[in-house]
């Protein structure tokens, strides 16, 4: 499924970036080599056609010729380079021959152990793989803790992980450093709760009055679904620093998500200072189920503000007019937005509300049309472009594509817009327009995750080209291995590749990382199509009661078990 809303992986994962930028970045001195070693062993030329290769999507190709690169070269940005090309195409033997040599010539580098540890791991050698890590731990180095985290939470690694997890926990091993791996929140992701929990104890023990402590324990209650307990521990974590909003804010949000708005106003509520932060917070709490004892509340403290703050709160108080379906007084208060942070948005409101509420679309267009002459922030002229666009998509696709059109006509290659442009055409099957715009974007960022997940998704659910949609959706994943749409997307293409069992596995991971109509659709009929009746029966009945109103879902039922359908 494309990621079609907005846990991103290490950044050092980024490996495919435009040829045009490869000198610049691995040669940029002419003395990166000595002369003489580059006539004698030709490294630059192993890691040019190394880099070409992974450009041209070739990268087991680009694996061993920057393993050849590093069997020659001396520089640690080769060699960094060469173990996240040769991980990333999971040539592991070229990899450890990478980490070796990277070794020999530094016997302190964390890299090289890194590099060792997870090609260890990810060919099964345990015993190898335990002794890495416990090198780079005892090192008991900031650089050498994150290593081991990246090693232990690597997808590739994902099958002996856990076990060494609990190995090197037992030993004590995973002491915790200040700005370190957060290793309780680490083991329930390994879903290790059991370590989990010790280690969070163990912390909380060691540091009873470091409110971190127990927002970490609170993380670890979560993974393990004990959500009262999460809540006792975060309690604690803002009674010792009640000036901490990020704290107040979870806090709050575990008690919106049990549905104890009232709980979670008076925790927000008896923040100190009630800022713009805390007010915010307060009317999204209330956004969904705007309770009118609630609201009368947040009224009353942004009314209460000193009066030179009352015209800087208008926005505000328009926010809690529109929860309270009250528009003319919405209006009235976002127009008196003055210039500054917020002004720009409360025109965007306004102009939702001239349309929608006051079916005036004429009207909402010319004040977007005037803010986007006002601003000199080119994103939120970029706001204002797609606001339009979506509202006339429904009743004018014609004036609608008109905007997009405009929009990028006078803002360039502007990626937000020629992503919005894209699904927009796509709502209308234009595939070839979706391709061009996604490749437009591609051009410009060659890892752009959503566009490469939704032009993979694209080409598997509405082209024959799926093998060449399985390499966009693969790239997607390398960068966001936990991102709910693009592992659904894995998912939809291996189903139409015909591989059933790891088109199930991956849409099974997909349903349990995002509860959703679509991604539930798709795990159905996988499960229909592999014979699983009864179990695919099952979830159609309660997608259709969770989301009787998604239409991949309708289709879906309607196509393969229509005396589902009421």
């Amino acid at each position: 499924m494309p990621a079609y809303p907005e846990i991103k992986p290490p950044g050092w994962t980024a490996i495919s970036r435009r040829v045009v930028c490869v000198a610049a970045a691995l040669f940029v001195a002419a003395d990166l080599w000595a002369a003489t070693e580059l006539q004698s062993n030709d490294t630059l030329g192993h890691a040019l056609r190394a880099e070409f290769a992974l450009q041209a999507g070739r990268t087991e190709e680009s694996a061993r010729a920057y393993a050849q690169a590093a069997s020659f070269g001396a520089r640690p940005d080769l060699f960094e380079r060469a173990a996240i090309v040769t991980l990333y195409a999971k040539d592991f033997e070229a990899a450890i021959r990478v980490g070796q040599r990277w070794q020999q010539l530094d016997p302190e580098a964390v890299g090289a152990r890194r590099t060792l540890a997870w090609a260890a791991l990810a060919t099964g050698d345990a015993q190898r793989g335990d002794a890495l890590l416990a090198e780079l731990l005892a090192m008991c180095d900031l650089e050498a803790q994150r290593a081991a985290a990246q090693v232990l939470v690597a997808a590739e690694t994902r099958s002996l992980a856990p076990a060494a997890l609990r190995r090197l926990a037992a030993a004590d091993a995973l002491v915790t450093l200040d700005q370190g791996p957060n290793w309780p929140a680490l083991a329930s992701n390994l879903g290790e709760h059991a370590v989990a929990m010790r280690l969070a104890q163990a912390e909380s023990r060691a540091r009873p009055k470091d409110p971190e402590v127990w927002r970490r324990n609170a993380q670890v209650l979560l993974a393990a679904n004990d959500r009262e307990a999460a809540i006792d521990a975060l309690e604690k974590a803002v009674a010792l620093s009640p000036q901490d909003f990020d704290l107040r804010l979870a806090l709050a949000g575990l008690h919106s998500e049990a549905g104890a708005l009232a709980r979670a106003e008076r925790v927000l509520a008896q923040g100190d200072p009630q800022d713009e932060r805390l007010l915010s917070a307060r009317l999204a709490n209330l956004a969904n189920d705007p309770d009118r004892k609630l609201l009368k509340r947040v009224e009353r403290d942004l009314r209460r503000s000193k009066a030179e703050l009352v015209p800087s709160r208008a926005f505000l108080l328009g926010q809690l007019h529109e929860l309270r379906e009250e528009p003319d007084l919405a209006l009235s208060w976002y127009a008196q937005q003055p210039p500054g942070t917020a002004w720009a948005e409360a025109q965007l409101r306004r102009g939702v509300l001239l349309a929608r509420d006051k079916q005036d679309l004429p009207a909402a267009r010319a004040l977007l049309g005037e803010l986007r002459r006002r601003v000199d922030d080119d994103q939120q002229r970029v706001d204002a472009w797609l606001l339009e666009a979506e509202l006339l998509a429904p009743t004018d696709r014609q004036a609608a594509a008109q905007v997009y059109d405009e929009a990028l006509a006078q803002n360039g290659s502007e990626v937000r817009l020629l992503y919005a442009r894209a699904l927009f055409r796509i709502a209308a099957d234009d595939v070839a327009g979706l391709e061009r715009d996604l490749r437009s974007i591609l051009e410009l960022d060659p890892e752009n995750a959503q566009a490469l997940n939704a032009l993979g998704y694209t080409l598997a659910d509405r082209t024959d080209r799926h093998q060449e949609a399985l390499g966009y959706i693969q790239r997607a994943i390398a960068r966001q291995p936990d991102d709910g749409a693009v592992v659904d997307s894995m998912g939809w293409v291996q189903y139409r590749l015909g591989n059933l069992d790891e088109a199930l596995r991956h849409l099974r991971r997909a349903y349990g990382l995002v509860q959703d109509g679509e991604v539930g659709a798709h795990l159905a009929e996988v499960l229909w199509a592999s014979g699983h009746n009864d179990e695919a029966r099952a979830l159609w009945r309660d997608l259709l009661r969770r989301f009787a109103d998604n239409p991949a879902l309708r289709e879906s039922v309607q196509r393969l078990q229509p005396d589902l359908l009421p």
